[in-house]
């Protein structure tokens, strides 16, 4: 079976979900990936896997958005060399997948090119809106900058506008398939499969072992994350552990009234405010002896999440979208209500200072990961890609 992914995104999560998708696949079939000319998981593909670089960079992440570095010309050229989908013909694939969802431009290229006609299509989609516009201060991004909102209503809007056939749709909670239902999508076709576990961080040899009371903020800091909420809790744990670090490592903007007590609490902080290398990533969640997500809208599910278990780190997270169901299943952490740094400071001394139940949390992470591990869901998609190709053949015979 010959498997095409057209990965659309350069940098952020998206990248390295990819890769590992198609790294555990390739056990099962050929697998080509048409991908952007540079992006933050080259290093990780197998080399079973036919590399095709077909996309500019694409320059518009939220966290451009949140910095307000965009330039519309490079935005421009990004999306429009989609048309290079049309690549997608010299590899005559058996299957054509989409996992990391569909920008308007890449679905207009793709219909434009009827590679939905030609081939059986799949498309995963990380998060569903419910709403056909995302308000400011509501839903999944709550916080984020009125640029952000608008260019995801751009999107959301053109998307409604613009599609193309598709054989099925992958999400992976109950809550999205529940929302694609409501929106009239047949329920035979959208499959439920869960995110994988992260565990290509695991293949870099660690420099550093866990430091004692280290806490780590880890990916973008964009508003919707809540790092502002996690700077405030920390005086209340310097009350209870004075010692405690936290790191915080990731690109993004860190907000104003977070940096006067990061200054006021300089000791207490280490911070690397920049885009994490791969081969970095391992030595951050080693030294950690727990993870924090403070959220305060998240939509999905989150892969620092996932990193943390392949990790066994316990975890501290916000009762925020599938989070809390994702922790409490697990037993991996404890879970407290958004924006509350009370709350949250709670949490954070009553992990550090239990040292048995940290532990015993940090096994039931690594157990989860064992559970979802990519091999497990390589085999899920293989049958979701084998339904398709028999449904296809019938449909061709007709």
């Amino acid at each position: 079976m010959k498997i095409v992914y057209i990965l659309s995104t350069s940098r952020g999560g998206l990248p390295h979900y990819v890769a590992e998708l198609a790294n555990a696949v390739s056990k099962h079939a050929e697998v080509t990936v048409i991908k952007p000319k540079e992006t933050s998981a080259d290093n990780l593909f197998s080399s079973k896997i036919n590399l095709v670089n077909a996309f500019e960079p694409i320059a518009l992440s939220y966290v451009d958005l949140e910095k307000k570095h965009v330039s519309v010309l490079e935005a421009m050229r990004s999306l429009l060399s989609f048309r290079n989908i049309k690549l997608v013909d010299d590899i005559k694939p058996d299957v054509v997948h989409f996992p990391t969802g569909l920008f308007p431009t890449l679905t207009f290229f793709a219909s434009l090119y009827r590679l939905d006609k030609k081939y059986p299509c799949i498309v995963t989609y990380h998060y569903v809106f419910s709403r056909k516009l995302i308000l400011r201060g509501r839903d999944v991004y709550s916080g984020e900058p009125l640029l952000t909102i608008i260019a995801l209503n751009v999107g959301n809007i053109l998307n409604n506008l613009l599609s193309i056939q598709t054989a099925k749709i992958i999400v992976h909670t109950e809550r999205d398939k529940n929302v694609l239902i409501g929106k009239g999508i047949d329920p035979r076709k959208i499959c439920v499969i869960p995110h994988g576990y992260y565990s290509i961080f695991r293949n870099y040899s660690p420099k550093t072992q866990e430091e004692k009371n280290c806490i780590l903020f880890f990916g973008n800091i964009i508003a919707s994350k809540g790092v502002d909420v996690l700077v405030k809790s920390i005086p209340i744990v310097c009350k209870e552990i004075p010692d405690i670090k936290v790191v915080i490592a990731g690109d993004g903007v860190i907000p104003r009234e977070s940096w006067k007590i990061i200054k006021q609490f300089k000791s207490n902080f280490e911070i690397h405010n920049y885009f994490i290398p791969n081969e970095m990533v391992c030595d951050f969640f080693h030294r950690a002896s727990l993870v924090v997500l403070p959220y305060k809208g998240q939509g999905g599910y989150s892969g620092v999440f996932t990193i943390a278990c392949s990790f066994g780190k316990p975890v501290v997270a916000t009762n925020i979208g599938e989070l809390p169901i994702l922790v409490r299943n697990a037993g991996c952490g404890l879970v407290v209500p958004p924006e509350d740094p009370k709350a949250l400071a709670e949490a954070i001394v009553k992990l550090l200072k239990d040292d048995e139940l940290r532990e015993q949390m940090g096994r039931n992470a690594l157990k989860k990961a064992e559970e979802l591990s990519w091999d497990n869901i390589a085999k899920m998609h293989m049958k979701v890609y084998e339904e398709v190709l028999n449904e296809w053949g019938k449909r061709s015979k007709r």
